[in-house]
C-alpha cells in the first residue's frame, strides 16, 4: 500500500500538505517524485475493510489519459496456475457460474492484484443480480485504486444504497469522498461504518486520516493508536500513526512505530520514506541501503537509492553552473 500522494497542488486538505507545509522540509516537487508509484508497503490515505480488499495496482499513464481500464501486468493465467485459492475459485466458478462463486472469483482476483480480471467477474456478477453489495463495493474501490473517481463513485453510492447496513461500503463512500476533497462528508461515511462495526479498526484508521489532513495532531494520534490496539498487526495503521507522529515532530517515535511488525526491508524502506519527507537524504539513503541488505531482491529500495543519485547529481550540476 503506498504513501498518500496528492493528484494535485498540496495544501492542508492534501494528503501531502502537512509535510511541505513545514518550512525547511523537502520541497513538494521534490517529494512527489519519490512518492509516484509507491510499492504497497507505505501507508495509503484509507484503509479498507479487511475482507473483500481489491489490491491496488498502478494506473498506465497513457491508458488513463484515454480514459480506458489499465492494464494489469501479472497474467491471470499463470496466477490461476499457482495459486490454490485462485485455482480452486476459477474451478468453482466454472463448474457451477452462480452469484456466489462468480463474486469470489472476483475477489481473489482482486487479491491477487489481476484487477481488470476482478472487474470482468464483479461485472459477471452484477449481470447475475444487479444489487449485490459486495460487487459494486469491490468495483468502487478498484476504480478508486486506479483513480478514476468518476467511475468508483456511482458503484459506492449504489452499494450503500442496495446496503445501508454495509459497513465496508460506507467506508468505500468515505474513503472516494475524502479523496473528492469532501472531507465532511467523508467523516460522516466513516462514523457510520464505525456505528455499524463497532469493533472495526478500518473506520478509526480513516478518521485519523483525516484528522492529519486537518492539522489535528493530537485527535489523529488518538484515533490511530486505538485503531493499532484493535488490529496491531496493520502495516496501514502503523504507518498512518508513524506519519502523525512524524507530523508532529516526533520522528524517534515515528521510526520506531515504522519498524514494529515489520520485515527488517520493509522497517528500513518506510524509514527511508519517511526520512525523505523530514529532508535527511543521507539518513533516508542509509535506510534505503539496509533495506537493500536486508531483502536484495527489494526492487523499490534500488529505485529510490536511484533517484537520491539522480537528484544529488542534478543538484551538483545545478551548483556548477555560471552565476551559482
Amino acid at each position: 500500500m503506498r504513501l498518500p500522494v496528492a493528484q494535485h497542488r498540496a495544501s492542508r486538505s492534501s494528503p501531502r500538505g502537512s509535510w511541505c507545509a513545514r518550512p525547511g522540509w523537502i520541497s513538494c516537487a521534490l517529494f512527489a517524485t519519490f512518492l509516484a508509484a509507491q510499492p504497497a508497503l507505505a501507508a495509503p490515505p484509507d484503509g479498507d475493510a479487511p475482507a473483500r480488499t481489491p489490491a491496488p495496482a498502478s494506473s498506465d499513464a497513457a491508458e488513463a489519459s484515454a480514459g480506458r481500464r489499465p492494464s494489469t501486468p501479472t497474467r491471470a493465467a499463470t496466477l490461476e496456475s499457482t495459486r490454490r485459492a485462485l485455482a480452486a475459485a476459477t474451478l468453482r466458478q466454472q463448474l457451477v457460474p452462480t452469484l456466489d462463486n462468480e463474486r469470489q472469483l472476483a475477489q481473489e482476483y482482486a487479491r491477487a492484484g489481476v484487477l481488470d480480471a476482478a472487474v470482468d467477474r464483479f461485472d459477471a456478477a452484477l449481470r447475475l443480480d444487479p444489487h449485490d453489495v459486495p460487487s459494486l463495493d469491490g468495483l468502487a474501490r478498484i476504480w478508486r485504486d486506479w483513480g478514476f473517481l468518476d467511475a468508483a463513485l456511482p458503484y459506492a453510492y449504489r452499494a450503500v444504497y442496495w446496503g445501508p447496513a454495509s459497513a465496508a461500503a460506507q467506508n468505500t463512500l468515505g474513503t472516494i469522498l475524502l479523496r473528492l476533497r469532501l472531507p465532511d462528508a467523508a467523516r460522516r461515511r466513516f462514523e457510520t461504518a464505525l456505528a455499524l462495526d463497532p469493533a472495526a479498526a478500518y473506520p478509526l484508521n480513516n478518521l485519523c486520516h483525516l484528522e492529519r489532513l486537518r492539522g489535528n495532531l493530537d485527535a489523529a494520534a488518538a484515533l490511530c493508536r486505538e485503531a493499532a490496539a484493535r488490529d496491531a498487526a496493520s502495516p496501514v495503521i502503523r504507518n498512518n500513526l508513524a506519519l502523525v507522529l512524524a507530523a508532529g515532530g516526533d520522528m524517534t517515535a515515528a521510526l520506531a512505530t515504522f519498524a514494529a511488525h515489520a520485515s527488517p526491508a520493509a522497517a528500513a524502506y518506510n524509514q527511508g520514506m519517511l526520512l525523505v519527507a523530514a529532508g535527511d537524504m543521507d539518513g533516508a539513503r542509509d535506510a534505503f541501503a539496509r533495506a537493500r541488505i536486508a531483502d536484495p531482491g527489494f526492487a523499490p529500495a534500488f529505485a529510490r537509492l536511484a533517484q537520491l543519485a539522480r537528484v544529488a547529481s542534478a543538484r551538483g550540476a545545478a551548483g556548477q553552473r555560471p552565476g551559482n
